[in-house]
């Protein structure tokens, strides 16, 4: 009997269609005489913690580091045990075994510690499917492969897993326990991913407090040529003062230049009108997905997953939700009319929108060449109602449908005219655009991507029609010219947002040139990621533990690392806090794949290093929880009763959306009126409150509101805070 063991249900529901004659049973299909096709729910089995490989682990002990917890131990992950127990039987019964994990090193992984956990001897094959149809498993089906052959890449993820339970564990509890001594009570969290996150928090938070301003001047022309006017910037020369974004940093120079223009003869030396396009963005890959929600809707990146996964298992409207991929297939496009069809029906909102779909456009997300192990999300071919949806499942929803529908819309077109200045030897440059046809932009948003790197000098504005009409030889006069000072900007702190599009490409922040490429070459092959750390399903998970253990705090968007954070990120090794770890065992992996190193040797070389870590901690100005920031608050959240995070800028709850900002128009408020207010209500009467608007003070009580919005109460009426 052949045995195909999926990754997923929904993958061994396609194998099992392709096979034919399919009989459904607990927990796999039976099909023709000597198939059966079984499925795991992703991993079935999960690294056991230490206290399974010693009881006394359970306790936290200095004495007990580095724990040892080799050889690897497994147990079966409690909500899939079930599955598990029917996967081992089938094994069992196999006289081959067809392994059908995904095509990437962690499919290979999840179904070959199945097989080596219960001792599999039969003979496994490999079959390789990108696309979740049925024609696509025929044709995988023809191209059985010898799972051995894929040995290397078992054994690289294999390593990976290994290697961050042992530094995970033993990293956190180091530094835990050196946190006790200090008089911190929460879990100080390390791990290979998740602490050069809070890195990338802390040092952009730095960076921005730190920024000393400096200035730079702009040159702007207004120039009457060829009977239009146009307002045009400077063209900065290679040899003038600049700065590394190559924008002028001496005042004299840039006032030299514009008395050398001023009322001088202005000649047209190069015109160009171009017709551009722009094709609608692609599909949502899931971060991508994210990203949006967060920006637009304010969901942070925990949630749309589990919005996504409610979608996906209850209403069965989108497909596969963790998808690191943003292209579609082929198929998928053959299916598109019934798909567009559907959603009309239910989606009579958008009518507008399908008034325009024109199901034969195929747009660049349809190409199988960049098809990875999944498709993007799309919506499937159900016909939902949208009713039954919470406003944020039907927030997201309705933002990947648009997406999908998108791509059946009419191209953005416009003109673009530039223009090129001649004055007294120098150059001016003026740029406008028309919008000949809005296409879908005129149904989807459409995002405007911002370069950090970018010089923040802003374009000078001119009509788009006296540009294009003027051609190369037009004369005229420069008869305006202004300099102006700017000042330069900080980079902007964190937004989950924006944190998360960095995750993609932290490479950037690397020094070391080798390290930088190892990042880059990890991501080599995978659309939206160059140099980045973590996974998309995995890194919104990250930041809430981060966020949960008090590391840092969400203040308006931004992202503001806790005192805790800070210090805790300053004390730790550099190793620890930054991408290097994740490029250097990609290296060695690469090693393992490859068969030049051992998961042994790479665990051995890792065990001695954390043993020289955990024995080396020094947390340094690390206090206790709160300090010095606030003393621990003596109230629960007036709006569930659940913990407060005590944070320098604001107390929040653990549970629910509740914040307070203890600073209250200018009057910072004392750890007792804020236990007052949270645990009864409101509080007495308080002194020296500062008016914005008046900038006179004033005394008044505070209290919240039936919503736990803050309120002053004065003698009458009261009034919003």
């Amino acid at each position: 009997m052949r045995v195909f063991i999926a990754e997923k249900p929904a993958l061994g529901q396609v194998i099992a269609e392709a096979l034919g004659t399919v009989i459904r049973k607990d927990g796999y299909f039976e099909c023709g005489g000597n198939d059966i096709v079984t499925w795991c729910v992703g991993h079935l089995l999960e690294l056991a913690p230490p206290e399974v490989h010693n009881p006394d682990y359970k306790n936290w002990v200095q004495a007990d580091l580095p724990l040892k917890l080799r050889p690897a131990k497994y147990q079966p992950i409690a909500r899939t045990k079930d599955q598990l127990s029917i996967v081992q039987q089938l094994i069992g019964r196999a006289s081959e075994i067809v392994h059908a994990g995904d095509p990437d090193d962690e499919g290979q992984l999840l179904v070959d510690e199945v097989l080596v956990h219960f001792g599999n001897t039969a003979p496994v094959k490999r079959i390789l499917i990108n696309d979740m149809n049925a024609n696509a498993a025929r044709k995988a089906l023809d191209g059985l492969r010898d799972n051995r052959e894929f040995y290397g890449l078992f054994q690289k993820a294999l390593a990976r897993s290994i290697g961050d339970q042992l530094y995970g564990f033993n990293m956190t509890r180091a530094c835990t326990l050196a946190g006790r001594a200090k008089g911190v009570k929460s879990v100080l969290s390390v791990g290979r991913v998740q602490t050069p996150i809070l890195g990338l928090i802390v040092n952009r938070y730095l960076a921005n407090k730190s920024h000393a301003s400096a200035f730079y001047y702009t040159v702007a022309a207004s120039l009457a040529v060829g009977g239009s006017r146009a307002q045009a910037r400077l063209v900065v020369a290679a040899d003038a003062p600049i700065d590394d974004k190559h924008r002028i940093i001496d005042e004299a120079y840039a006032t030299q230049v514009a008395d050398a223009c001023r009322q001088k003869p202005a000649n047209v030396i190069e015109s160009r009108v171009e017709e551009k396009q722009t094709p609608a963005p692609l599909p949502f890959a899931l971060l991508d997905l994210q990203v949006y929600m967060s920006k637009t809707h304010s969901i942070d990146a925990e949630k749309t997953l589990a919005l996504t996964q409610a979608l996906r298992e209850k209403y069965k409207a989108i497909t596969y939700n963790r998808s690191d991929c943003s292209y579609l297939s082929d198929e998928q496009f053959a299916e598109a009319p019934q798909t567009l069809s559907l959603l009309s029906e239910a989606l009579p909102d958008l009518v507008g929108m399908f008034a325009e779909v024109n199901s034969e456009r195929k747009s660049r997300a349809f190409d199988d060449s960049k098809v990875s192990a999944h498709t993007a999300i799309i919506p499937t071919a159900v016909k939902i109602d949208i009713a039954q949806l919470s406003d944020d499942e039907r927030a997201v929803y309705m933002a990947i449908v648009k997406r999908y529908v998108a791509q059946f819309l009419p191209e953005k077109r416009y003109l673009s005219a530039e223009v090129r200045f001649g004055v007294n030897g120098h150059t001016f440059v003026a740029r406008s655009t028309k919008v000949t046809q809005p296409g879908w932009t005129a149904q989807v948003t459409e995002e405007n991507e911002q370069d950090e790197d970018a010089s923040d000098a802003a374009e000078v504005a001119s009509p788009f029609d006296a540009l294009a009409d003027l051609k190369v030889g037009d004369a005229g006069v420069c008869d305006g010219i202004t300099v102006a000072k700017e000042k330069t900007k900080p980079l902007p702190l964190y937004t989950e947002a924006e944190l998360l599009k960095d995750l993609r490409r932290v490479a950037k922040y690397v020094k070391d040139p080798r390290i930088k490429q190892l990042l880059i070459d990890r991501d080599q092959g995978k659309k939206g990621e160059n140099g980045g750390i973590g996974t998309p399903a995995t890194r919104g998970a990250v930041l809430a533990k981060l966020q949960e253990r008090g590391f840092y705090a969400v203040e308006k968007k931004k992202l503001i690392p806790t005192a805790l954070g800070l210090e805790f990120i300053a004390a730790l090794p550099a190793i620890a806090t930054t991408p290097d770890m994740t490029a250097l065992w990609h290296e060695q992996q690469q090693m393992i794949e490859s068969g030049e190193l051992t998961v042994d040797a790479f665990l051995d070389e890792l065990e001695g290093f954390i043993a020289d870590q955990v024995q080396s901690i020094d947390l340094g100005n690390v206090q206790g929880d709160g300090k010095p920031v606030l003393d621990s608050l003596n109230a629960k959240c007036p709006m569930c009763g659940g913990e407060l995070a005590v944070t320098p800028r604001v107390i929040g709850c653990r549970a629910c959306a509740f914040k307070f900002h203890p600073e209250v128009s200018g009057k910072m408020l004392s750890p007792g009126q804020i236990e007052a207010l949270l645990t009864n209500g409101k509080t007495g009467v308080l002194k020296g409150f500062h008016s914005k608007k008046t900038g006179k003070s004033f005394d008044a009580a505070l209290k919240l509101n039936h919503e736990a919005k803050l309120e002053f109460v004065f003698s009458r009426k009261p009034t919003r805070a």
